[in-house]
């Protein structure tokens, strides 16, 4: 976790302010207990792996397969199939990206809400389904609305969870590889410190969680202190994992703390690994980071970062993209200061965001040679950023973090937000990983 400066808002980059500072790099986290997406129902053609198409078979409600068989690669499917990379399905979009009507593309190819060789398992929806829908993969809970298609760079709006090969969840019907709950504070798995004065709870009473059971990191507030006190991640409230993670999907949800416009606190929500090594000898310390920040002045405004090298302010590799959720501007950057483009995207226009009273689930997909953001509100996931230059993006494992901590740098404050007059605090409801 960085500072940054861009759209004349970000700001300025700070070693103080590194994501989990000196004291967290090596510390560990807990995750939610989760459950699987939820596919239309109905026993679709059976998806091929990466580019075979299905053989055929019954279509989920109101939909009715194509010609029988397998097909190539490129060639089409009839409604309701499912098919493998880089063939196209009929109603609903490629596969990879979007499936047909009653269909849903998987980590390699789904048949209509069924996992290869598996039955059928009634699962929960966070939202309608589409022509279908109805019943999940093995685990389930829906990370986004089964319908007919979607479209990956633009979130999966009403579409589905897709494929691996076309930049989405790995998740898609899977039972998590790391799950909490937050209901038990578990010191072999989490870690937590208050250097402000603050205080970390596990298993707090809440009714908006989904098991009624939340963590709270509670930021100490104090009138008596000004901006230029306690700043930096040394000073936050914090947990994060006792182990690493690598390659995948991580998922959380999450109740951001809040404070008046003219205070500052950042809501940190990331991976860290920085052991001060040189691992791929390129001249640079290699720095293991995927942020997601959100402040708490104006949570309209998010914050994504991925750094892969950090030895100083000055010898450093990353990229940034800040959005405006208002709006649907977006501004990405390399190294806190090189503009990589800009512009605005209905997509990222989150009405209703941010509600100070709601909990939102958000998180990002991890891969080797692309990394996807996300985020749902109103029950539908938005992809927030899709970044494909390998280059940039980490490779080392990396524990996962929550922290909430003093700024005075960001946006438009120039180094005068205040310290929060009010403790503010930061809800934790569960957190989820599926490595690739």
């Amino acid at each position: 976790m960085r500072m940054r400066s861009s759209l004349g808002l970000m700001f300025v980059a700070t070693m103080g302010a590194l994501a989990c500072s000196s004291t967290g790099s090596d510390q560990g986290h807990d995750a939610a207990a989760g459950s699987a997406d939820v596919g239309p129902s109905g026993l679709g053609g059976r998806g091929g792996t990466d580019g075979t198409g299905g053989t055929g078979g019954q279509a989920g409600a109101d939909a009715s397969v194509g010609a029988g068989g397998s097909v190539g690669a490129d060639a089409s499917v009839g409604t309701g199939g499912s098919a493998g990379a880089d063939a196209s399905v009929g109603t609903g979009g490629s596969a990879d990206v979007g499936v047909g009507t009653g269909g849903r593309a998987g980590v390699d190819a789904y048949s209509d809400g069924r996992l290869d060789g598996g039955a059928d398992v009634a699962g929960k929806s966070d939202g309608p389904g589409g022509t279908g829908g109805g019943t999940a993969g093995a685990g389930g809970h829906a990370d986004a609305n089964p319908g007919t298609g979607g479209n990956v760079d633009a979130g999966t709006g009403s579409g589905g969870s897709v494929g691996a090969d076309g930049g989405g969840s790995v998740d898609a019907g899977l039972p998590p590889t790391f799950a909490i709950d937050f209901s038990t504070a578990d010191k072999s798995r989490f870690y937590s410190r208050a250097d402000n004065g603050g205080s970390v709870t596990f298993g707090t009473a809440n009714a908006s969680a989904a098991d009624n059971a939340v963590a709270e990191l509670v930021f100490k507030g104090s009138a008596a202190l000004g901006p230029g006190d306690k700043l930096n991640p040394d000073f936050a409230t914090e947990i994060g994992t006792n182990q690493s993670f690598g390659y995948g999907t991580f998922r959380t949800r999450v109740q951001l703390a809040q404070c008046n416009s003219s205070e500052e606190l950042v809501n940190g929500i990331f991976t860290y690994f920085n052991d001060g090594k040189d691992h791929d000898g390129d001249g640079l310390i290699d720095n293991s980071e995927i942020d997601i920040e959100i402040l708490c002045s104006d949570p309209s405004i998010i914050s994504l970062t991925i750094w892969s090298e950090y030895t100083s302010d000055t010898a450093k590799q990353g990229v940034s993209r800040v959005i405006h959720t208002k709006t649907g501007a977006y501004e990405d950057s390399l190294n806190d200061s090189t503009s990589l483009g800009s512009g605005t995207l209905p997509a990222l226009k989150l009405t209703g965001f941010p509600d100070p009273n709601a909990f939102y689930e958000m998180g990002f997909d991890w891969h080797a040679s692309s990394l996807r953001y996300f985020i749902v509100v109103g029950g539908n996931e938005i992809t927030l950023w899709t970044y494909t230059d390998a280059k940039y993006i980490p490779s080392l494992p990396a524990a996962f973090l929550f922290n909430v901590w003093h700024s005075t740098d960001w946006w438009s404050s120039k180094g005068t937000a205040d310290y929060p007059a009010n403790d503010a605090v930061m809800r934790l409801d569960w957190f989820r990983y599926w490595k690739e």
